[in-house]
Formats: C-alpha cells, sequence, structure tokens
C-alpha cells in the first residue's frame, strides 16, 4: 500500500465514508505487517464540507481551478510593484474567479446529495482566497487531501495590498490607533468590499439573464429548424423509399424482357437451322 495513493482515495469519497473508508485501510496496512503506515493512515481526519468541496473542485474542475491558482502565483511576485487601479481589476479578478468555483462547488455538492450551507461556502470562499496569498496554503489546495477549510493570512506587508484579502493584524495599525478604531476600519471596508461584491453580483446577474434569454431564443430557432430539417427527412425517406419500390419494379422488367429476348434469340436460332436445312435439301433435289 502507498500512502499517496491511498489518501488520495480516501479524500475523494463523501465525508460520509471517509471514517470507514479509513479504518478499513488501517486494518489492512496492520494486517500486511506496515505499522508506520497505519499510524500514518490512522491520522488522516474527515473533511470538512468546505474542505471536501475544495478537494473535489481540484479532482474534477482542475481546469477551472488552475486560472486562481496561477492568480496567486503572479500576485505574490508582483504585489508590491502594483497601483491602486491594478489592485482593484485584480480583486475584481479574484471576485470573479473565486465566485464561479463557489457555484460550481455548490452545484457539485448538490449532485451528490451533500447540503452546502452560506456558512460552508463563506469556508470555502476563505480557503480559496487563501490560495492567493499563502504558496503553502495553494499547495496545500493544489493536493486535495484537505481536511478543514483554510483562512486568509495575508501577503506580510501592510498597506492596501494586504488589506485586499485579509484584515490588518492590531500590530499593523498605525501608531495610537485604538481596538475601536481598528474594529470601525475593518467594519467599514467590510462593508464596502460587501457592496462591490453585491454590486457585481448584481452586474452578472443582469448578465446571465439576458445570456439566457439570448440562448433562449436561439434553442427555439434551432429547435424550429430541426423540425423543418426532420421534415425534410421524411419527406426524402419516402421519396427513397418510392424510388426503391420504382427500381425493383423496373428490375423484374427488365429480367422479363431478357428473358423473352433469349426465348426468341431460340427460336430465331432454330428458324435460321430450319432454312439452312431446307435450303440444303432443295439444293440437292435440283437437276444439275
Amino acid at each position: 500500500m502507498d500512502f499517496a495513493a491511498v489518501a488520495n482515495e480516501l479524500y475523494g469519497l463523501l465525508p460520509s465514508e471517509f471514517i470507514a473508508a479509513r479504518d478499513n485501510a488501517v486494518k489492512q496496512a496492520s494486517a500486511e505487517g506496515d505499522r508506520p503506515l497505519a499510524g500514518q493512515l490512522r491520522s488522516l481526519r474527515r473533511p470538512s464540507i468546505a474542505a471536501w468541496l475544495s478537494n473535489q473542485l481540484v479532482r474534477e474542475h482542475r481546469d477551472e481551478m488552475e486560472p486562481l491558482l496561477e492568480l496567486g502565483r503572479e500576485l505574490r511576485e508582483v504585489m508590491s510593484d502594483l497601483g491602486a487601479e491594478d489592485l482593484r481589476e485584480l480583486t475584481q479578478q479574484r471576485y470573479r474567479l473565486v465566485a464561479a468555483l463557489v457555484r460550481q462547488a455548490r452545484a457539485l455538492g448538490a449532485t451528490r446529495g451533500v447540503r452546502v450551507t452560506d456558512a460552508v461556502s463563506q469556508a470555502l470562499r476563505s480557503t480559496l482566497e487563501a490560495t492567493l496569498s499563502d504558496p503553502a496554503s495553494a499547495q496545500a489546495v493544489a493536493a486535495g487531501r484537505l481536511a478543514d477549510a483554510l483562512s486568509v493570512s495575508g501577503f506580510g506587508q501592510a498597506g492596501a495590498a494586504a488589506e485586499l484579502f485579509a484584515p490588518q493584524s492590531s500590530h499593523q495599525v498605525a501608531e495610537g490607533a485604538t481596538v475601536s478604531d481598528l474594529a470601525t476600519k475593518r467594519q467599514d471596508k467590510a462593508r464596502q468590499r460587501a457592496q462591490r461584491e453585491v454590486a457585481e453580483a448584481e452586474r452578472a446577474a443582469r448578465t446571465a439573464q439576458a445570456e439566457r434569454g439570448d440562448t433562449d431564443s436561439r434553442l427555439k430557432s434551432v429547435s424550429e429548424l430541426r423540425a423543418r430539417a426532420a421534415a425534410v427527412v421524411d419527406q426524402l425517406r419516402q421519396q427513397l423509399t418510392q424510388a426503391e419500390a420504382e427500381l425493383e419494379s423496373q428490375a423484374d422488367l427488365e429480367e422479363a424482357a431478357r428473358l423473352e429476348r433469349d426465348a426468341k434469340a431460340r427460336v430465331s436460332e432454330e428458324a435460321a437451322r430450319q432454312l439452312a436445312a431446307a435450303r440444303e435439301q432443295l439444293e440437292r433435289l435440283s437437276p444439275r
């Protein structure tokens, strides 16, 4: 047994199936005499719903996860050089990526019979956003074996860049600021972020609604075209059936005509032989 392979298999299961499958793996490792592996497997913990959703996104929707992981790598490389406008643009990009992945995860959970509450969605959002600020978090998420949701740790620097992804800690507040000031500032920023996200979500909803209307219209047009095409196909099939019947009839007539021709050819050949014989007889009887 290989630890990585077994762990990958376990964290791909539903949370409700995890404990029984893990214990079976521990028993198997113990039966094979591999006590270190049994101990490693025993230490694995059942994933929370948010962690399980993150693991499944990595496993089943890697193409959608990769842009988020790539964005995190780019942000950590260039964060100190970005201006306010760039930061705002990246914040919007972050929101779109994370929001889309959370929607994807909720749909995935629904197909597996797993209830995804708003609290779970928020925990998943926090986990996904942690990949943007912390390379260790990004690596953990990419491995697809999380047991617990992650929290955003920030970029390790003061100022607007860090505030994009995490609240300031008390040691980052300007000298003389109070805990009350910090709480008010956090609330203001959280409210502003929420307002921006609501506005973005409303725009996305309007766009989605408009696109849905366009899609419905296209579907109706395509359905009508398909119906007309089906009618043409049916007509052509009927014509083909008639043509095949006519072809078969003509083939029968052709065969009959061939048989009649062959019979008359035989009669003609016989008449020719009789004529030749009569001429020969006449020639013998004629006086010389």
